[in-house]
């Protein structure tokens, strides 16, 4: 920087004189300036600078002619105007201000940063003269830079400061942990609202109190506070020494575990409960994955805990409920988070055992599901003390059959049942004839092995529906369910009493013993439970008297019931001493009067009464099992003429043989029926089997298969009475079927009745479309002949044109049957 010039010409503002003759007092004071090393300027009222020291022009950078005379706010500090201070300054010291004091008025100082970012402190004053007028103002700049960084730094670290404070203030009044500030003396000189909580006060009260020098360190300690409501906390304290507002403290951290203590308390309560109940305990997560189970578990189910962890309880099924069942507890979970009942579960070793279970679903705080527990009570024993006093209570200790009150509780269901259902049962009093004497004679020990046998015979002897009990002394009742009517129940008593024949074995004795039963039909004797009974023990006492095995209450259904085993003895000696003999009906082609097959029918010829009609007999064969041998009979008898018939020349087309149901359903039916044709020689086209329509509307496949078999083989099948069983396109249309005989209850009105004749035209259109071949059967009219070959019926049979006929009258009428060979 360039030298200054001349006093003279720095100093115009303070002397009239001329360049160089200012006065040296001047010189001296502006060369103090100089000496000064901070900026200083000075300016007039209209704020030229007047003068300057050397500090100002090296900061500024400019000689003093290029300063001087000049507003210093256009030179440094560079601004828009002066500075706010100053301005304010100048017009205070203008206005008069400061008149008073010569010297000039007080300092005023005032910050401004420059572009370059310094920042500089000026301290301006005015100077008056002596009369107080004002002369000129002094600006002394101070560069505060470095110190105005300091004051700001120091202001953030103050403000930072206080932020904490404030933040560890908020943290400690929002903590659920108390804190207390303690002095040496014990009182207490901060405490947070937690902490006042604990002593039942507000914060406010309690800082100030005297509460003791705690005792501890910064190991958590348990210590118990008794509130003023005489509320008794537990609370885990740490203390640490500290200095509070520079003096020595103690810092004091309390934590309320009252309720977590009572938690783990339950909690070990608990787990005692869990690994010492005698019952099983099992806890699944919520997608039933076992998570725990207890020793009782092990002990009851025999499998380790390791062995069901993470596996679904499934594993206990029994088998012995259903999908409802197990439906129902989730339904129940679902509904009321719990559910209680019975249960049979599976052991590990296969065994079962019945448990009382409760299961629970377990939820969080926010309402989630997180696990299910269930608890199994082991009433395996309880159940077999139940079935004891059950068996006690409702069966006869000495045969095991049920007692009294047990027979009496069933004939009153029975009876209500069949009141409200179509049906029919029977009850059955039956007495053994000579205990008593035997009792006396042999001794009781005897006698009960006589009861304990006849009762294995009854069981034996009845069907799984029917129940036997000993009612007391030799007083037995029989309740026989589901019977068709009398003859079916005097089947089954014949069944009794033939198993009661054999003498009873006693040790190395045979014992005979007679029994006398009485029989009451329902509804055939309208009565009550109790007259039921009474009526049996009636026919009891009156077969005892009457010395006969059995007796209906009602004499006709006792002489029907004779009658009926009577014919069927009789019926089963015909069979096997040949007694019965087949007649054979022929079947006629309508338009051309040509046979075109048999049918044959067997006939029986008693002794006694002469022809027995076969709807007389056949449903006794059935009652007494002879039906199967008596259509086997009939199958080979068949097979054998139509043989002969072939050698002698005679084409008699089919042989329809009837089959009833045992035969139908006989898994050997194929087996047999062509067995039999293969040993008789009769060729399986010469063969027709002829079944009931009722035995094919709910088929069993396996009947189906035998059926197709037979047919593969040249067999055809016929479906007799057709028409008379629920006749559906559904069935019939994928049955193994050849031809369809329309049954006699639709041909007998014909052509009068306009009804059966529809619906003779209607089976005769349905055969048609189905590929069936049509016959009607009971034609004894021309004009039903007429009908029928009016709807399309090919062929019919009945007395019209010829009635059943043995062997001879066939050959004899037989229109086209080599003459030679008769």
């Amino acid at each position: 920087m360039q030298q200054r010039g001349d006093a003279g010409k720095r100093s115009g503002a303070f002397t009239t004189a001329g360049p160089g003759n200012a006065p040296v007092g001047v010189q001296t004071w502006l060369a103090a300036l100089d000496a000064i090393e901070v900026p200083i300027f000075i300016h007039d009222a209209e704020h030229r600078i007047v003068e300057a020291n050397r500090a100002y022009y090296e900061q500024v950078g400019l000689h003093p002619e290029d300063v001087l005379g000049r507003p210093y706010y256009e030179i440094f500090p560079r601004r828009d105007g002066p500075l706010p201070g100053c301005r304010h300054g100048l017009q205070a010291a203008q206005s008069g201000h400061g008149k008073n004091d010569p010297t000039g008025d007080a300092a005023l100082e005032e910050r401004f940063t420059v572009d370059t970012g310094e920042t500089f402190l000026s301290r301006s004053f005015a100077v008056h003269d002596e009369e107080g007028t004002y002369r000129h103002s002094v600006h002394i700049l101070e560069d505060i830079t470095e110190r105005s960084r300091a004051e700001r730094e120091q202001t953030r670290i103050h403000q930072a400061l206080r932020e904490r404070e404030e933040q560890l203030h908020r943290l400690f009044e929002n903590m659920t942990e108390g804190v207390l500030v303690v002095t040496p003396d014990g009182t207490v000189r901060y405490a947070n609202p937690s902490a006042a909580r604990l002593f039942a006060r507000d914060s406010a009260t309690l800082i100030g109190a005297v509460i003791g020098l705690p005792i501890g360190g910064p190991d958590a300690q348990e210590i118990e506070l008794r509130s003023p409501g005489g509320e008794l906390r537990t609370v885990e304290m740490r203390v640490r020494e500290i200095h509070w507002q520079d003096q020595p403290a103690h810092l004091l951290n309390l934590r309320d575990v009252t309720e977590r203590k009572r938690i783990e308390t339950e909690l070990r309560q608990a787990a005692i409960v869990f690994e010492e109940a005698r019952e099983a305990i099992l806890v699944t997560d919520a997608e039933q994955r076992v998570v725990a189970v207890n020793p009782a578990f092990t002990e009851i189910t025999g499998y380790a805990e390791q062995e069901v962890l993470g596996k679904d309880p499934a594993l206990l099924y029994s088998g012995f409920h259903d999908e409802g069942f197990y439906e129902a507890i989730h339904r129940a979970l679902a509904e009321r988070g719990y559910w209680t009942g019975e249960m049979w579960n599976r052991c590990r070793d296969g065994t079962t055992f019945a448990s009382l279970v409760t299961i629970r679903a377990v939820y969080d705080s926010t309402g989630q599901l997180t696990h299910y527990m269930a608890v199994l009570a082991d009433i395996s024993r309880l159940k077999e003390y139940q079935s004891q006093l059950e068996r006690i209570m409702h069966s006869d200790p000495l045969t095991g059959l049920p007692n009294r009150l047990v027979f009496q509780d069933r004939l009153h269901q029975a009876l209500v049942t069949t009141q409200h259902h179509t049906g029919c049962f029977a009850v059955l009093s039956l007495d053994l004839n000579d205990l008593k004497a035997i009792n006396y004679s042999l001794g009781h020990a005897v006698g009960d092995a006589i009861l304990q046998q006849l009762a294995e015979r009854l069981r034996a002897t009845l069907r799984e529906e029917d129940t036997v009990a000993r009612l007391g002394g030799d007083e037995f009742g029989v309740l026989l369910l589901g019977v068709r009517d009398a003859s079916e129940v005097a089947t089954i008593t014949e069944g009794l009493t033939r198993a009661l024949d054999a003498p009873f074995q006693i040790a190395d004795r045979s014992i005979p013993i007679a029994a006398s039963i009485g029989i009451a039909v329902y509804p055939e004797q309208e009565a009550g439970a109790a007259d039921l009974f009474q009526q049996a023990n009636a026919a009891m006492h009156q077969a005892k008297r009457e010395g006969i095995n059995y007796r209906f209450f009602s004499e006709e259904l006792t002489e029907q019931a004779r009658e009926r085993v009577q014919l069927g003895s009789e019926l089963r000696q015909a069979l096997d001493e040949g007694g019965l003999e087949l007649h054979y009906q022929p079947q006629i082609e309508l338009s051309s009067g040509a046979w075109v097959g048999l049918e044959a029918l067997v006939r029986w010829h008693h002794p006694v009464q002469g022809w027995i009609s076969p709807e007389r007999f056949i449903p006794v064969a059935e009652r007494i099992g002879l039906v199967t041998a008596l259509g086997a009979w009939v199958l080979e008898q068949a097979c054998r003429q139509g043989r002969a018939w072939l050698d002698a020349g005679f084409n008699f087309g089919r042989l329809g043989v009837n089959f009833a149901a045992p035969e139908l359903t006989a898994p050997d039916l194929g087996q047999r029926v062509l067995a039999t044709l293969e040993r008789t020689r009769l060729p399986a086209r010469h063969l027709e089997i002829e079944v009931t329509e009722r035995l094919l509307v709910d088929p069993d496949p396996v009947v189906i298969e035998q059926l197709q078999q037979l047919r593969d083989h040249g067999v055809t099948v016929a479906l007799d009475d057709f028409g008379t069983g629920y006749s559906a396109l559904s069935y019939l249309r994928d049955l193994p079927v050849d031809r369809l005989k329309i049954d006699r209850s639709f041909v007998d009105g014909l052509p009068e009745d306009e009804r059966t004749l529809a619906i003779a035209q209607a089976i005769a259109g349905l055969g048609r479309n189905l590929g069936f071949t049509i016959i009607a059967e009971g034609v004894e009219t021309p004009a039903q002949r007429e009908a029928l070959i009016g709807i399309g019926c090919p062929w019919a049979q009945g007395f019209l044109f010829a009635r059943p006929a043995p062997v001879a009258g066939i050959e004899a009428m037989a229109p086209h049957f080599p003459r030679g060979a008769l």
